[in-house]
């Protein structure tokens, strides 16, 4: 039921866009941000299915198959397979089971407890057997067998974003984010947060084959600041009226209203992207601000979005098994009156600065079984000259007129969409020295 209603809900959103013709990064100066992320999703459902149709079907087969878009209801629970998340089988799309094998489901959080038209019993967890193709049997809380895609909670899965006693680069907290099923926290990403400037400096997660389609149609849930923001509300210093203000502050009212526009301002950036997320469960557990940072929205929908979704793919057609470190360094800079470059924050109290809008946004992909990796990055501010990113550009660019390359669609010398560049990770490690050592013989392209 659920899922009909979402699969609606996103045909009339992609009846009120424009038509899907172009790449959503072609889009990133004339769509909002709302408007931005709607196309965005109607276009990844129209390419992923056309990608997972192409892919070589392996015949009739035993067991059960799930879709990842079909057989999904919501609000989903969380789906524990052993002792890890349910994953896909490669980058086909589909979950794949064996007869007899069990998931374990479970709607986390007070009073959540698991739907379907058979259940017989109010339970907040459960195991679900695969019977054959799409169909469960669950002893003591299922009648007969079920569709695993009627299988939903009765709200929303409740995930949890906690501080651990871990540290990371310059001492700063590691932050982990997951649901906790049968007393057991899995992990989905974890953060390195300072919490004095509340800035996240990076987050790391795990991305492979399975992580190509992702499920369409999750709504986007409100940001969370958690515990970790104390006396600040985030949303609120992310809306234009509170930035342009906050800029007027420190650059001058004029000059602010010539930097924060319509068409430039900057959004709420996912370090973890939403859509690099399989599950709605998963999904829905991105936006917390801990996995966020200021971006300016055209490079948030153009070179950083291409990237993102270049890299997924990639990642799935060569069936690499990679650690992503997705970061911020550095503060970037406007001109005040006086042509004088000064940094910009989000917040301000006194001398106390917050929130500082990031210079560098940075993928680091590195896959230990080949001991290949890249570091991808780019300038977060559309209004330097092309001197200034040139003299920013710190390292020699190795996807630049690369073959090897060719799978990313960026426009590297787009400074209103994110001037960009790669490098190894040696000369990345040079300048910034956020992400642990780790063994490198090459890129990974």
């Amino acid at each position: 039921m659920w899922s009909v209603v979402l699969f609606a809900t996103l045909a009339v959103a992609i009846t009120a866009l424009p038509a899907l013709k172009k790449e959503p990064g072609e889009l990133a100066l004339l769509l909002g941000e709302e408007e931005f992320e709607d196309y965005l999703e109607a276009w990844l459902t129209q390419e992923e299915e056309t990608y997972r149709n192409n892919i070589s079907n392996d015949g009739l087969r035993s067991g059960c198959t799930f879709r990842i878009n079909g057989d999904l209801g919501q609000p989903q629970p969380v789906f524990i397979l052993g002792n890890s998340y349910l994953r896909p089988s490669g980058n086909s799309g589909e979950v794949r089971l064996s007869t007899g094998q069990q998931v374990r489901v479970a709607c986390t959080g007070p009073g959540r407890t698991i739907q379907h038209p058979n259940i017989i019993s109010s339970v907040a967890a459960a195991h679900a057997t695969c019977v054959s193709n799409n169909l469960v049997s669950g002893s003591g809380w299922l009648r007969g067998n079920g569709a695993f895609g009627n299988i939903t909670c009765s709200d929303h899965t409740f995930h949890e974003a906690q501080e651990t006693g871990d540290r990371c680069f310059g001492n700063n907290i590691v932050i982990r984010v997951g649901f906790i099923v049968d007393n057991v926290f899995h992990i989905l990403y974890h953060s390195c947060f300072d919490r004095n400037r509340m800035e996240v400096l990076y987050v790391w997660y795990n991305q492979d084959a399975g992580n190509t389609v992702h499920q369409s149609g999750v709504a986007r849930p409100n940001w969370l600041a958690g515990s970790f923001f104390p006396g600040v509300n985030p949303n609120t210093l992310y809306t234009q009226v509170s930035q342009k203000n906050v800029i007027a502050g420190i650059v001058g009212q004029t000059l602010a209203d010539r930097y924060v526009t319509t068409e430039q301002f900057l959004a709420r950036g996912h370090l973890l992207a939403k859509s690099d997320n399989v599950f709605a469960t998963a999904q829905r557990a991105t936006f917390y601000f801990i996995n966020a940072a200021p971006q300016w929205q055209p490079f948030n929908a153009g070179n950083w979005n291409w990237l993102e979704q270049n890299l997924r793919a990639r990642i799935g057609a060569e069936n690499y098994n990679t650690v992503i470190y997705t970061g911020t360094f550095g503060v970037s800079q406007l001109r005040d009156q006086s042509g004088q470059l000064r940094d910009i924050y989000l917040h301000q109290t006194g001398n106390r600065r917050q929130l500082p809008v990031p210079l560098y946004f940075y993928k680091v992909a590195y896959d230990s079984s080949r001991r290949l990796g890249t570091a991808f990055i780019s300038i977060n501010n559309p209004y330097y000259t092309a001197a200034e990113v040139r003299q920013l550009q710190f390292c020699t660019d190795r996807c630049r007129n690369n073959a090897a390359f060719s799978w990313l669609s960026w426009q590297p010398d787009r400074i209103d969409i994110g001037y960009s560049f790669c490098c190894t990770i040696a000369d990345f490690r040079r300048v910034i020295g956020h992400i642990p050592n780790f063994n490198v013989i090459g890129l990974l392209t």
